[in-house]
């Protein structure tokens, strides 16, 4: 028996279906409600969402659809973060920006890419540098598009510099959406406890980023 397609619910940037060759499976309603517990939104099933998290409700109906386009980044994110340090890039590089986005509990929303594009299992949403948008904007745009979350960047994390990319991180919040949102390159968004972030994410320069995570989180949150 042929096996069926599986597909995610958008189509990709230029109107095609995305075939998800192993689809990710949502995690139980209780599992988003307790904070030492991992959660996943599949794009592939309907995940249990709680109504509410934290205090804030998921809206699935936030900006209809995910929407690729720049300009109107301009003015649903700040162009800069306060303490916001210059972004030095090496010549030959190319710049990305995005977002650690944390919730009250302490829990870190991260992304599953679809079909693990580029070896990724599972990271934080981020993406090239769009020339009309500052770091800080372009990096709430790429986590709208990645998760399905509208977040404020609030505060500047790290800038990780690999092979011919450095990307800039911020610490933000989330201030609506739903990760029922998220579009094509993602086919799960998940919510898991800082200390269950190095099981599951598996790039090494990703991992990078969990030593400035946890000071963050020990300054802010402890």
């Amino acid at each position: 028996m042929t096996k069926a397609r599986v597909l995610h619910p958008c189509l990709d940037e230029n109107g095609n279906p995305v075939v998800l060759e192993h689809p990710s499976t949502s995690t139980d309603a209780a599992s988003w409600l307790d904070a030492t517990d991992a959660a996943v939104a599949s794009r592939s099933d309907a995940p249990p969402l709680p109504t509410t998290l934290n205090g804030l409700a998921f809206n699935p109906h936030f900006l209809a659809t995910p929407d690729e386009r720049p300009e109107p980044w301009l003015r649903l994110a700040p162009n800069i973060v306060a303490d916001e340090p210059d972004f030095v890039m090496p010549p030959g590089y190319r710049a990305t920006s995005g977002c650690v986005v944390i919730e009250p509990d302490r829990r870190v929303w991260v992304v599953y890419p679809s079909n693990q594009f580029g070896g990724v299992v599972c990271t934080f949403p981020k993406g090239r540098l769009e020339p009309i948008l500052s770091l800080a904007q372009n990096a709430a745009k790429e986590t709208w598009e990645e998760s399905g979350l509208y977040v404020e960047p609030t505060h500047f994390l790290c800038d990780i510099v690999r092979t011919h990319v450095v990307t800039r991180f911020y610490c933000a919040r989330r201030l609506d959406g739903s990760p029922a949102l998220a579009g094509w390159e993602s086919q799960a968004v998940g919510l898991a406890p800082f200390e269950k972030l190095s099981e599951i994410i598996n790039r090494e320069y990703d991992r990078r980023v969990l030593a400035y995570l946890e000071a963050f989180l020990q300054a802010h949150f402890d």
